[in-house]
């Protein structure tokens, strides 16, 4: 029986980064942490900002799928999270539209992927959230009227202790062995000539590609590599990454806010050393913190905000972070839900 004529409408959560995306989707009988999860390709950032159709082009099959897996006959709410989103959209309106068009929810919530792992990481209580994968950002909020959001301003002008800087750095010392220059690394050098090829191709690949970020954080588990083989110049790198990212948290923990913070994303997982200089830079200045690891990730955050908004119980505006258009009038409205 196709989706279209059984089961009951679902929630679609969409988390979408740099280097790859998830998709799952939920009905009130499955819950985030049971859904099929569906991956694929990351953004594509060009010129114009976001690119759009490239963009529902890596969705649509992701998303059909996870309707499928769900048994939803079809979507209530789509909420999509991806970094920068907000940033690098030039018309949120055509965005919706489209999510609208090609997938048929009647609710579609755009999200900053800082606020769905805020919301995933401690289950929408106060404090702070600090993500790191391709990119490096961080939100303090309490959901109501603090909203500090530290960093994720991209591989060229921020992202401190990402993927991408750690992976630009790792090169940089190889690079700087290839030349002779004081800081290089041997080990990394071979690295680089073995995962790209020569200096010279990759320095053509780099710089001609719309996902450099991306090509550059390639390059982390290389560094980590040489890390755990001792490489002095990769500890260090791993170390300043962590000590980059605890500051990024530190500068969200505003005042009003409770000493609470989370870690999220697989670069967490890329070293012990970043881990280790992250928790001590910030016990260093924080002597009470709640310091772990996130409960839920992005797309749970995606999801869990998904059934709120279907609800009537979840935000709907904030500028930077959320953008929330409804399509179809003639649903009975739920308590506390605007039209």
């Amino acid at each position: 029986m196709p989706a279209a004529e059984r089961g009951p409408a679902g929630i679609c959560g969409i988390d979408i980064g740099g280097t790859g995306c998830r998709v799952a989707v939920t009905t009130p009988t499955t819950g985030p942490s049971t859904a099929r999860v569906f991956t694929g390709s990351g953004l594509r950032i060009g010129g114009a900002g976001l690119d759009v159709e490239d963009l529902m082009l890596t969705l649509e099959p992701l998303v059909a799928a996870a309707r499928d897996a769900s048994g939803a006959r079809s979507l209530d709410t789509l909420v999509l999270g991806a970094a920068s989103l907000v940033t690098l959209l030039r018309n949120a309106e055509s965005v919706h539209a489209e999510l609208h068009a090609r997938f048929g929810a009647h609710t579609t919530v755009l999200a900053s992927d800082v606020l769905t792992s805020h919301i995933g990481a401690l289950s929408a209580q106060p404090g702070v959230v600090v993500a790191a994968g391709t990119g490096a950002v961080a939100l303090g909020t309490d959901h109501a009227n603090l909203w500090q959001r530290v960093d994720g301003w991209g591989h060229l002008l921020g992202d401190a202790g990402s993927g991408a800087w750690i992976g630009a750095r790792g090169l940089e010392a190889a690079y700087r062995s290839y030349d002779g220059r004081v800081g290089g690394s041997a080990g990394l050098l071979d690295r680089l000539l073995e995962r790209f090829g020569t200096p010279e191709d990759l320095v053509r690949s780099v710089y001609t590609r719309q996902d450099r970020a991306a090509v550059l954080a390639s390059f982390v588990p290389d560094v980590a590599e040489a890390a755990a083989q001792g490489c002095a110049v990769a500890l260090g790198i791993f170390r300043s990454a962590g000590r980059e990212l605890a500051r990024t948290a530190t500068a969200a923990l505003v005042d009003g806010l409770p000493p609470r913070i989370r870690w999220v994303g697989g670069l967490f997982e890329a070293s012990p050393d970043l881990l280790e200089e992250f928790g001590q830079e910030l016990h260093r200045g924080h002597v009470s913190l709640d310091l772990a690891p996130g409960e839920g990730t992005s797309l749970e955050g995606a999801l869990q905000l998904g059934a709120a908004t279907a609800l009537g119980s979840g935000p709907e505006q904030r500028e930077g972070f959320l953008s929330t258009q409804h399509h179809w009038t003639g649903r009975p409205q739920q308590p506390g839900r605007s039209a």
